[in-house]
């Protein structure tokens, strides 16, 4: 298997059934929409995002912005999405590791969207710089939010959590890895403890939590997946896994947070964002159909492998995983590719 293809391959979130060449993949029409129960209008109540700059929290604020919320931001450097401060957020400095910063960060907010975390492709078998980041974090980040009188939080956690299961959906009741024993590697183990913790911090303290487990993410501004898959497609050739594979657009899963928070009921509750209708080998079609370029693509036959139930999601959020021709214009249109 070429060595790029495979280094993103084993990157990702555990993986789904294979797609034969010649079938139609979904990719042109939104899945069915569940019912939503909405409890909370967001309007002019104030949300406190952590890592408000990353790929994935930029999402979440424009969607809380869309809602009518006061964003607030809580980022170690506002000057890496300065852009946010035009379109409404309002930062606040504070860093993981610094719990009085974040509890005066979180002073006067409603709600919490515990984003913040290490996520890096470069980084996912740092023991050390993960659990600083992911276990460590997250308890700073719970404890300043109780210090501040905060009871509503979303917290984003991972599909890597949850182990391997050949053959059978895996759904929110799945087992996961034991991430006190280092299993999964580096990344999932410290996301999994980080949910572990989040929990047991809710209990607690009283707080009411929901989880959300997203796959692998794609966005703009991503320099994780998104910036590797770019330099596949600048290729001659390229071979790509038509394994499907539980991907998500950015987008969707902050949609996902917002129906959260509007969703009184969604607390206590964990749920799976994403689906594994498509193939990495479908996403590179249409990343070259989208932006009229890219390699002479070969499928790779890959064996059956794991499927992931989001049907809670759908039914209790709305959640809706759009098609990659959606989300792949949307993130060409951002970055003007």
């Amino acid at each position: 298997m070429n060595l790029w293809v495979k280094r993103l391959f084993n990157s990702l979130s555990p993986l789904g059934r294979g797609k034969g060449e010649g079938e139609t993949p979904p990719l042109l029409t939104s899945p069915q929409r569940g019912r939503k129960l909405v409890n909370m209008d967001l309007k002019n109540k104030i949300i406190a995002v952590t890592g408000a700059s990353g790929m994935l929290g930029v999402y979440i604020c424009r969607a809380l912005l869309a809602e009518g919320a006061r964003v607030r931001g809580v980022v170690s450097d506002p000057q890496k999405a300065a852009f946010l401060e035009k379109e409404g957020v309002v930062f606040a400095r504070a860093d993981l590791g610094d719990r009085p910063s974040l509890s005066r960060a979180f002073h006067g907010v409603e709600a919490l969207i515990s984003n913040a975390a290490l996520y890096s492709m470069k980084k996912m078998l740092a023991w050390e710089e993960n659990y600083r980041a992911n276990k460590i974090g997250t308890e700073n980040v719970y404890e300043a939010a109780h210090q501040a009188g905060l009871k509503r939080i979303v917290h984003i956690s991972t599909f890597g959590v949850y182990k391997l299961r050949i053959g059978r959906a895996v759904t929110e009741d799945s087992p996961q890895y034991e991430g006190e024993k280092r299993e999964g590697g580096a990344y999932r183990a410290t996301k999994q403890m980080s949910e572990a913790l989040a929990w047991n911090l809710a209990k607690k303290y009283g707080f009411q939590l929901t989880t959300l487990r997203p796959p692998a993410i794609y966005g703009a501004r991503d320099p994780n997946f998104m910036n590797l898959f770019k330099k596949f497609m600048r290729g001659p050739v390229l071979p790509m896994p038509t394994k499907a594979i539980p991907l998500v657009y950015a987008g969707d899963v902050a949609q996902a947070v917002v129906a959260s928070l509007k969703n009184d009921a969604s607390g206590g509750r964990a749920y799976n964002t994403g689906n594994t209708n498509n193939s990495l080998y479908d996403f590179a079609r249409v990343w070259k159909r989208v932006s009229g370029h890219g390699p002479l693509l070969i499928p790779l036959p890959m064996p059956v492998g794991l499927v992931i139930d989001s049907s809670r999601a759908e039914r209790e959020l709305g959640f809706c995983n759009r098609p990659f021709v959606e989300g792949l214009r949307e993130i060409m249109t951002q970055e003007g590719l």
